[in-house]
Protein backbone atom coordinates (compact mmCIF):
# COMPACT_ATOMS: atom_id res chain seq x y z
CA UNK A 1 0.00 0.00 0.00
CA UNK A 2 2.35 2.90 -1.57
CA UNK A 3 2.46 6.28 1.27
CA UNK A 4 3.88 9.38 -0.97
CA UNK A 5 4.79 11.69 1.60
CA UNK A 6 5.37 15.38 0.16
CA UNK A 7 6.50 18.74 1.82
CA UNK A 8 3.15 20.53 1.80
CA UNK A 9 0.14 21.36 0.25
CA UNK A 10 1.22 22.81 -3.27
CA UNK A 11 3.39 19.54 -3.81
CA UNK A 12 0.95 17.55 -3.09
CA UNK A 13 -1.53 19.43 -5.79
CA UNK A 14 1.24 18.84 -8.10
CA UNK A 15 1.71 15.27 -7.46
CA UNK A 16 -1.72 14.42 -7.59
CA UNK A 17 -2.48 16.53 -10.59
CA UNK A 18 0.76 14.49 -12.49
CA UNK A 19 -0.96 11.05 -11.31
CA UNK A 20 -4.05 12.27 -13.18
CA UNK A 21 -2.86 13.29 -16.01
CA UNK A 22 -1.19 10.03 -15.92
CA UNK A 23 -3.93 7.93 -15.95
CA UNK A 24 -5.94 10.49 -18.79
CA UNK A 25 -2.58 9.45 -21.26
CA UNK A 26 -2.76 6.06 -20.32
CA UNK A 27 -6.82 5.63 -20.79
CA UNK A 28 -7.96 8.75 -22.85
CA UNK A 29 -11.08 7.69 -22.33
CA UNK A 30 -11.06 7.28 -18.45
CA UNK A 31 -13.98 7.27 -15.77
CA UNK A 32 -12.43 9.06 -12.78
CA UNK A 33 -14.35 9.46 -9.53
CA UNK A 34 -13.96 12.82 -8.31
CA UNK A 35 -14.41 14.71 -4.48
CA UNK A 36 -14.76 17.89 -3.26
CA UNK A 37 -13.82 20.09 -0.03
CA UNK A 38 -10.86 21.84 0.50
CA UNK A 39 -7.52 19.42 0.04
CA UNK A 40 -8.26 18.70 -4.17
CA UNK A 41 -9.30 22.32 -4.60
CA UNK A 42 -5.73 22.97 -5.70
CA UNK A 43 -5.05 19.46 -7.74
CA UNK A 44 -8.32 20.77 -9.82
CA UNK A 45 -6.64 24.34 -9.92
CA UNK A 46 -3.54 22.91 -11.83
CA UNK A 47 -5.45 20.25 -14.14
CA UNK A 48 -7.45 23.40 -15.22
CA UNK A 49 -3.81 24.98 -16.23
CA UNK A 50 -2.39 22.28 -17.92
CA UNK A 51 -5.22 21.41 -19.45
CA UNK A 52 -5.38 24.98 -20.93
CA UNK A 53 -1.58 24.71 -21.86
CA UNK A 54 -2.38 21.58 -23.93
CA UNK A 55 0.35 19.27 -20.90
CA UNK A 56 -2.59 17.33 -19.95
CA UNK A 57 -5.87 15.95 -22.82
CA UNK A 58 -8.67 15.71 -20.29
CA UNK A 59 -11.40 16.18 -23.09
CA UNK A 60 -11.87 12.25 -23.49
CA UNK A 61 -12.60 11.70 -19.42
CA UNK A 62 -15.90 11.41 -17.64
CA UNK A 63 -16.39 12.15 -14.24
CA UNK A 64 -18.32 11.22 -11.65
CA UNK A 65 -18.85 12.86 -8.06
CA UNK A 66 -18.90 10.51 -5.42
CA UNK A 67 -21.23 12.34 -3.15
CA UNK A 68 -23.42 15.11 -2.56
CA UNK A 69 -25.62 16.41 -0.16
CA UNK A 70 -29.68 15.66 -0.03
CA UNK A 71 -32.62 17.38 0.49
CA UNK A 72 -32.14 20.86 -1.28
CA UNK A 73 -31.61 22.68 -5.10
CA UNK A 74 -28.90 21.85 -7.08
CA UNK A 75 -28.17 25.80 -7.12
CA UNK A 76 -27.85 26.18 -3.00
CA UNK A 77 -24.60 27.49 -2.31
CA UNK A 78 -22.49 24.61 -0.34
CA UNK A 79 -23.55 21.99 -2.45
CA UNK A 80 -21.35 19.92 -4.42
CA UNK A 81 -22.89 20.38 -7.23
CA UNK A 82 -22.53 24.39 -6.69
CA UNK A 83 -18.49 23.12 -5.59
CA UNK A 84 -18.35 21.73 -9.45
CA UNK A 85 -19.86 24.30 -11.05
CA UNK A 86 -17.06 26.35 -9.38
CA UNK A 87 -13.61 24.77 -8.84
CA UNK A 88 -13.66 22.24 -11.60
CA UNK A 89 -13.27 24.02 -14.47
CA UNK A 90 -11.58 21.36 -16.23
CA UNK A 91 -12.07 20.41 -20.21
CA UNK A 92 -13.74 17.00 -19.26
CA UNK A 93 -16.26 14.71 -21.61
CA UNK A 94 -18.88 14.44 -19.10
CA UNK A 95 -19.35 15.55 -15.13
CA UNK A 96 -21.62 13.76 -13.35
CA UNK A 97 -23.17 14.92 -10.05
CA UNK A 98 -25.77 13.24 -7.90
CA UNK A 99 -29.25 15.55 -7.77
CA UNK A 100 -29.69 16.37 -4.16
CA UNK A 101 -33.05 17.25 -5.19
CA UNK A 102 -33.93 13.65 -5.89
CA UNK A 103 -37.14 12.88 -5.23
CA UNK A 104 -36.83 9.32 -4.33
CA UNK A 105 -33.03 9.63 -3.23
CA UNK A 106 -32.28 6.30 -2.14
CA UNK A 107 -33.37 5.10 -5.67
CA UNK A 108 -31.62 7.81 -7.38
CA UNK A 109 -27.83 6.99 -5.61
CA UNK A 110 -28.38 3.45 -6.06
CA UNK A 111 -28.60 4.60 -10.10
CA UNK A 112 -25.99 6.60 -10.56
CA UNK A 113 -23.76 3.76 -8.86
CA UNK A 114 -25.04 1.96 -11.73
CA UNK A 115 -24.38 4.39 -14.11
CA UNK A 116 -20.84 4.33 -13.21
CA UNK A 117 -20.72 0.76 -13.54
CA UNK A 118 -21.99 0.92 -17.28
CA UNK A 119 -19.18 3.17 -18.15
CA UNK A 120 -17.02 0.69 -17.59
CA UNK A 121 -15.72 1.54 -13.88
CA UNK A 122 -13.70 4.38 -12.16
CA UNK A 123 -10.27 3.45 -13.76
CA UNK A 124 -8.91 5.91 -10.64
CA UNK A 125 -11.19 7.24 -7.60
CA UNK A 126 -10.18 10.05 -5.78
CA UNK A 127 -10.84 10.22 -1.98
CA UNK A 128 -9.98 12.69 0.74
CA UNK A 129 -10.42 11.71 4.53
CA UNK A 130 -12.42 13.60 7.12
CA UNK A 131 -11.12 14.33 10.85
CA UNK A 132 -13.62 11.11 11.80
CA UNK A 133 -12.51 9.19 8.90
CA UNK A 134 -14.93 8.98 7.01
CA UNK A 135 -14.48 8.84 2.83
CA UNK A 136 -17.20 10.27 0.57
CA UNK A 137 -19.84 10.66 3.04
CA UNK A 138 -19.42 6.90 4.11
CA UNK A 139 -19.59 7.88 8.20
CA UNK A 140 -18.56 5.60 10.74
CA UNK A 141 -20.08 2.89 11.09
CA UNK A 142 -19.84 2.27 7.59
CA UNK A 143 -19.58 -1.61 6.36
CA UNK A 144 -16.95 -2.83 4.47
CA UNK A 145 -20.19 -4.22 1.77
CA UNK A 146 -21.84 -0.94 2.08
CA UNK A 147 -23.41 -0.02 -1.15
CA UNK A 148 -24.75 3.61 -2.50
CA UNK A 149 -27.46 4.95 -0.39
CA UNK A 150 -28.21 7.87 1.27
CA UNK A 151 -27.18 8.36 4.65
CA UNK A 152 -27.24 10.61 7.88
CA UNK A 153 -23.88 13.14 8.57
CA UNK A 154 -22.52 13.80 11.59
CA UNK A 155 -22.27 16.76 13.23
CA UNK A 156 -18.46 16.87 12.89
CA UNK A 157 -19.22 16.27 8.91
CA UNK A 158 -21.93 18.99 8.79
CA UNK A 159 -19.53 21.63 10.90
CA UNK A 160 -17.06 21.28 7.97
CA UNK A 161 -19.53 22.55 5.63
CA UNK A 162 -21.02 25.42 7.67
CA UNK A 163 -19.17 27.73 6.21
CA UNK A 164 -19.92 26.94 2.24
CA UNK A 165 -24.05 26.93 3.51
CA UNK A 166 -23.46 30.01 5.73
CA UNK A 167 -24.04 28.66 8.54
CA UNK A 168 -25.03 25.32 10.59
CA UNK A 169 -28.11 24.91 10.45
CA UNK A 170 -28.99 25.48 6.60
CA UNK A 171 -25.80 22.34 6.15
CA UNK A 172 -27.97 19.37 5.23
CA UNK A 173 -28.49 16.61 7.61
CA UNK A 174 -28.89 14.00 5.32
CA UNK A 175 -26.19 13.07 2.31
CA UNK A 176 -25.77 10.74 -0.75
CA UNK A 177 -22.85 8.68 -1.47
CA UNK A 178 -21.13 5.71 -3.34
CA UNK A 179 -20.95 2.97 -0.75
CA UNK A 180 -17.44 1.51 0.46
CA UNK A 181 -17.84 -1.20 -1.91
CA UNK A 182 -18.26 0.96 -4.56
CA UNK A 183 -15.36 2.81 -4.10
CA UNK A 184 -13.08 -0.25 -3.51
CA UNK A 185 -14.25 -1.42 -7.25
CA UNK A 186 -12.01 1.30 -9.10
CA UNK A 187 -9.38 -0.03 -10.65
CA UNK A 188 -7.37 2.68 -8.69
CA UNK A 189 -7.59 5.07 -5.87
CA UNK A 190 -5.95 7.78 -4.74
CA UNK A 191 -6.35 9.29 -1.64
CA UNK A 192 -4.81 13.05 -0.80
CA UNK A 193 -4.87 14.78 2.67
CA UNK A 194 -2.82 17.55 4.34
CA UNK A 195 -2.70 18.97 7.99
CA UNK A 196 -1.95 18.27 11.37
CA UNK A 197 -5.72 17.75 11.68
CA UNK A 198 -5.84 14.42 9.94
CA UNK A 199 -2.69 13.12 11.22
CA UNK A 200 -4.29 11.10 14.15
CA UNK A 201 -7.15 9.66 12.10
CA UNK A 202 -4.32 8.73 8.83
CA UNK A 203 -2.46 6.88 11.49
CA UNK A 204 -5.57 4.70 12.53
CA UNK A 205 -6.89 4.36 8.79
CA UNK A 206 -3.36 3.21 7.53
CA UNK A 207 -1.47 1.44 10.73
CA UNK A 208 -5.03 0.39 12.66
CA UNK A 209 -7.25 -2.76 11.96
CA UNK A 210 -9.49 -2.45 9.29
CA UNK A 211 -12.85 -1.52 11.39
CA UNK A 212 -15.97 0.45 10.49
CA UNK A 213 -15.16 2.84 13.10
CA UNK A 214 -12.93 4.22 10.41
CA UNK A 215 -14.07 3.98 7.03
CA UNK A 216 -10.76 5.25 5.49
CA UNK A 217 -9.16 1.68 6.76
CA UNK A 218 -11.01 -0.35 5.03
CA UNK A 219 -9.09 0.68 1.72
CA UNK A 220 -6.40 -0.82 3.36
CA UNK A 221 -7.90 -4.17 1.20
CA UNK A 222 -7.46 -2.39 -2.13
CA UNK A 223 -4.86 -3.78 -4.46
CA UNK A 224 -4.01 -0.42 -5.90
CA UNK A 225 -4.58 2.43 -3.26
CA UNK A 226 -2.16 5.43 -3.22
CA UNK A 227 -2.06 7.90 -0.05
CA UNK A 228 -0.52 10.85 -1.01
CA UNK A 229 -0.06 13.12 1.91
CA UNK A 230 1.67 16.26 3.01
CA UNK A 231 4.13 16.30 6.36
CA UNK A 232 1.71 17.35 8.38
CA UNK A 233 -0.75 14.73 7.80
CA UNK A 234 1.73 12.06 7.75
CA UNK A 235 3.61 13.15 10.99
CA UNK A 236 1.46 10.22 13.65
CA UNK A 237 2.64 7.14 11.37
CA UNK A 238 5.31 4.98 12.41
CA UNK A 239 6.32 3.71 8.64
CA UNK A 240 6.20 5.40 5.25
Amino acid sequence: MPIEVVRDASALARRAADIICETARATPAAVLGLPTGDTPRATYALLALRAEAGVCDLTGVTAFAVDEFCGVPRNTPGTNSMYFRREVNLPLRTVHVPNPAAADPEAHITAFADAIRRAGGMDLCLLGVGVNGHIAFNEPGSAEDARARVVDLTEASRAAHAAAFGGLPAVPRRGLTLGIADLLEARAILVLAQGAAKAATLARALEGPRTADVPASWLQGHPHVTWLLDEAAAAALTRR
